[in-house]
């Protein structure tokens, strides 16, 4: 910072700075949406090949939450003044970038990009990560190459720099690149590797001890005053957009992959007459779409018997929507054209 804002700072503050331990500005949580999304969306699909590649991708998505999830530990409890962001997505202008961990300190800004691997990692002299599996008695099975973690994160770090110039938050302000391995039965192996990536690569218990010298760090004088750490703060929480899936598209879902569903009405009257389970599905997508982007339970637009019931009469016009129970006025009016529109494409 210049003499001008350091001499204010000192001024209005004494000099006492607020950040003295670990702030999650944007916390951890383990209620994953995503997960929970494919837990309901594999409970509706009866299609093995279709189901088992979502219970897959649920198993993928639980690994890299207990990873983040050790993550979290470490830094919640390193006593190091920072503030800290957990998953945060950025689409600015042609840029796009999911954040596992975003580290704001005095000195510098670092994002973590996180991995729990299974096997043991080596990097080679040239910079190449290669995987080393083995059996359970702990007898070598093969060795496997592995896309750069390094290389992924430094993408991530290149379009932070470049949005926050942009948006002028900061000038000169450094952004560093750090790989967290998660998995604490991985051995790392970086004697070998380049001194750029070796100094970039840590397991999670290692984590705390890097963040600490980085603050401590006498070559560095930087000092950024608290108010422009929570300013980019605060620009990564209201610009964070969360992924929307379209699940239908990602697994090639068609209705016959559905368990045919029914409504209560139906159920009690008939075991031939099952709801439109593709109808369905879009709708309950909208539904949660709506939920991300105002911030408000699913149920509140709708709930599942109110879905049902909408699948079932198949409204036409916003009269006929409003004769279908939770569908007053208002509701009708804010979500009906885009209701309405989804049933007369994918209800017919």
């Amino acid at each position: 910072m210049d003499f001008i804002e350091t001499a204010l700072w000192s001024l209005i503050n004494g000099g006492k700075r607020t950040i003295t331990e670990p702030i999650f500005v944007k916390d951890f949580s383990d209620d994953n949406q995503q997960i929970n999304d494919l837990i309901e969306l594999s409970s509706r699909v009866r299609t093995t090949d279709k189901k088992d590649m979502i219970e897959r991708d649920i198993d993928l998505l639980r690994i890299g939450m207990k990873g983040e999830a050790d993550v979290y530990f470490e830094l919640k409890n390193s006593f190091i003044p920072m503030l800290c962001l957990h998953d945060v997505r950025l689409e600015y202008q042609d840029y796009m970038a999911q954040f596992d961990f975003i580290i704001i300190t005095k000195k510098s800004i670092c994002i973590l990009e996180t991995k729990k691997l299974s096997g043991d990692i080596e990097i080679t002299p040239d910079g190449d990560f290669v995987r080393i599996i083995k059996n359970r008695s702990g007898k070598f099975i093969k060795k496997e190459g592995m896309y750069s973690p390094i290389a992924q994160n430094e993408r991530h770090v290149r379009i932070l720099r470049e949005i926050l110039v942009k948006e002028r938050l900061i000038k000169t302000f450094p952004i560093k690149s750090l790989v967290v391995l998660a998995n604490p039965k991985t051995v790392l192996n970086k004697k070998q590797c380049p001194k750029v990536i070796r100094d970039n690569v840590y397991k999670h218990d290692q984590l705390a001890s890097y963040l600490k010298r980085e603050i401590e760090d006498k070559s560095n004088d930087r000092d950024m005053v608290e108010r422009f750490l929570y300013d980019i703060a605060d620009f990564l929480i209201k610009n964070h957009k969360p992924q929307q899936y379209d699940y239908i598209k990602k697994y090639s879902l068609n209705m016959n992959d559905f368990v045919v569903m029914k409504s209560a009405t139906e159920a009690a009257a008939t075991d031939d007459v099952g709801i439109d389970s593709r109808l369905y599905e879009a709708l309950r997508q909208f539904r949660l779409n709506v939920s991300r982007e105002e911030n408000i339970k699913a149920y509140v637009i709708f709930n599942n018997q109110e879905l049902e019931q909408l699948v079932s009469a198949k409204p036409k016009t916003i009269g006929e929507l409003t004769k279908v129970k939770g569908f007053g006025e208002w509701k009708a009016q804010k979500y009906g054209a885009t209701i309405l529109s989804i049933i007369a494409e994918v209800g017919q």
